[in-house]
């Protein structure tokens, strides 16, 4: 469970502000100090990996839907039980205010892995 726990995180964030973290996993049970931690480091982020959509925590929805929408990043998670079919199911269901959805499922990573988008083809003349 030690990778889970996010104080270990604290002290790497202090020394390298500029480091761009996304964690994985959840951060279960400690995911109360794991938004404290997500307000006091710009660079740090949230993936929903290895959840089921209505397993989303509860102060990871609320912490979303109020101060944190640029923080939360969509994942998958294909394990035994956690389908692609399972999760986009389930997923509409998540309730996340509407602000939310685009910079959850992909504005937040394309800022955080420097995506650059790709511009829509030209339409036929």
């Amino acid at each position: 469970m030690a990778p889970q726990l996010p104080i270990l995180l604290d002290e790497v964030c202090w020394f390298w502000p500029e480091l761009q973290i996304v964690v994985r996993h959840g951060a279960d049970p400690w995911t109360e100090l794991m938004v404290k931690l997500l307000l006091k480091y710009p660079g740090l982020h949230y993936s929903t990996s290895a959840f089921a959509p209505k397993y989303y925590p509860e102060e990871i929805i609320r912490f979303a839907n109020s101060r944190g929408a640029e923080k939360i990043i969509y994942a998958g998670y294909y394990a035994a039980g956690l389908t692609l079919d399972r999760i986009f199911g389930e997923l509409p269901r998540a309730p996340f205010r509407d602000h939310v959805w685009p910079q959850f499922l992909r504005e937040n990573a394309a800022r955080v892995f420097d995506i650059v988008p790709v511009p829509p083809p030209e339409p036929p003349t």
